[in-house]
């Protein structure tokens, strides 16, 4: 009797993995992920960040994160993705700001490739960081 439950356990158990496993794999997604480093210009040397592209179907989700750049607090700056301008975000009063964006949301995401280009300049046109995918 003890050796049945447990073998019936242990197929139960089994059973158990072999649905949860491919339902958290599908959750993962299986799509492409894209990440470059942003550095800082010439103008802002301490401005660091990255942007995260990730393609999953139909779906498409990119993120944008730059630091460093206190002295532009309480400022708008441009994050312009392959030349047109993404976002306006607002730097906080740490130096820091953060842009995403998912179609899976309604909104616009931009079509990453090799190739494509992130540029983040202040509303005056000057460049604090960029990056290259």
């Amino acid at each position: 009797m003890r050796r049945t439950t447990l073998i019936s356990g242990l197929i139960a158990c089994i059973a158990i993995v072999a649905v949860i496993a491919p339902a958290a794999s599908a959750k993962s997604g299986g799509g492409t992920t894209r990440s470059i480093a942003l550095k800082g210009s010439i103008s802002f040397p301490g401005a660091t960040g990255k942007a995260v592209s990730k393609v999953n179907g139909s779906e498409r989700e990119l993120e944008i994160d730059v630091q460093h750049i206190r002295a532009l607090a309480g400022k708008h700056v441009n994050v312009n993705v392959n030349g047109s301008r993404l976002a306006s975000p607002l730097v906080s009063s740490l130096g820091h700001f953060s842009v995403n964006r998912n179609t899976g949301a309604g909104q616009r995401v931009p079509v990453i490739k090799k190739g494509s280009t992130v540029r983040v300049r202040t509303l005056g046109g000057t460049l604090i960081a960029s990056g290259t995918f």
